[in-house]
């Protein structure tokens, strides 16, 4: 995979134009997030006293709270990592399944999860991504697994931040960055520093630099309010992203001609699903 020195990497200027209407919307924080509680009851009965006393909308403070208590017993590890997945997974039905499956299927699950959630408080993100990465849970991926590293980190090292799929387009998109959600250490440590840097010429936590790229609409969920095209085109718009990204984190070396023939038939082929858009927005009544 190519790999660039962080200091090629400019700040966006999506990402300024994120932060300039971030600032003039007051720097809201993210909103809470809504979750199928009797769904998490079923498929976790064990936890039903966390998940009745859990806010019907929880919020990014609520699950910071539960992680700062990961590293004080196997007990508080299993009960944050529940806490940061109902976030995550938030209304989707399959999230409590899938929470579930890491819990049962995984004997170590308390001792890893504690272990990583001092080891993320001591030592930084990449250091826990990587340790973590030695030490894997079965059918828990970079996505949520970064997400439960984000809760766990503290002022004490550097932080972890969320790696998802979401974030992952959107440093794509706008910073011509491509990282892996397939625990790849170097890309993980990689999109650490750039984010601080980031958030370092820009005044603001690396947390917010995240949370200003995660929580971007973009330009195609835009395209539909505006009725340039329809929700199914921005599934395949979606799809075009996705196969651009895996490509380029496809493992072992890339050549960058390779690369961006690639991307000019991922740009061709965008082109062509919004032209459909413009066809049917000028044709008659």
């Amino acid at each position: 995979m190519i790999t660039m020195s962080n200091d090629c990497v400019p700040v966006p200027n999506r990402l300024r134009e994120l932060l300039l209407r971030w600032e003039a919307q007051g720097r809201q924080p993210q909103g809470g997030m809504g979750w199928n509680r009797s769904a998490w009851l079923a498929c976790l009965p064990e936890h039903q006293g966390l998940l009745e006393e859990l806010p019907d909308r929880i919020d990014r403070n609520h699950v910071t709270e539960r992680g700062r208590r990961a590293g004080e017993g196997h007990g508080e590890a299993v009960r944050a990592f529940v806490t940061a997945m109902v976030w995550g997974y938030g209304p989707v039905g399959y999230g409590a399944f899938r929470t579930a499956r890491v819990l049962c299927e995984n004997v170590d699950a308390p001792r890893i999860l504690r272990d990583v959630a001092l080891k993320t408080r001591r030592d930084g993100g990449a250091e826990a991504f990587g340790w973590l990465k030695q030490h894997r849970l079965r059918h828990l991926g970079v996505s949520f697994a970064t997400k439960y590293l984000y809760f766990c980190s503290g002022a004490e090292a550097s932080p972890a931040l969320v790696l998802d799929r979401r974030v992952q387009r959107w440093l794509w998109r706008h910073a011509d960055l491509h990282v892996s959600l397939n625990w790849n250490v170097d890309d993980y440590r990689r999109y650490l520093c750039l984010v601080t840097k980031w958030a370092g010429e820009l005044d603001l936590r690396p947390d917010e630099v995240e949370y200003l790229m995660f929580s971007d609409d973009g330009s195609q969920q835009l395209a539909a309010e505006e009725g340039l095209v329809e929700s199914d085109e921005v599934a395949v718009l979606d799809a075009l992203d996705e196969a651009a990204a895996a490509f380029a984190a496809l493992p072992g070396d890339i050549d960058v001609n390779d690369l961006e023939d690639f991307g000019r038939g991922v740009r061709q082929l965008r082109r062509i699903v919004l032209a459909r858009g413009c066809t049917r927005r000028d044709a008659p009544e």
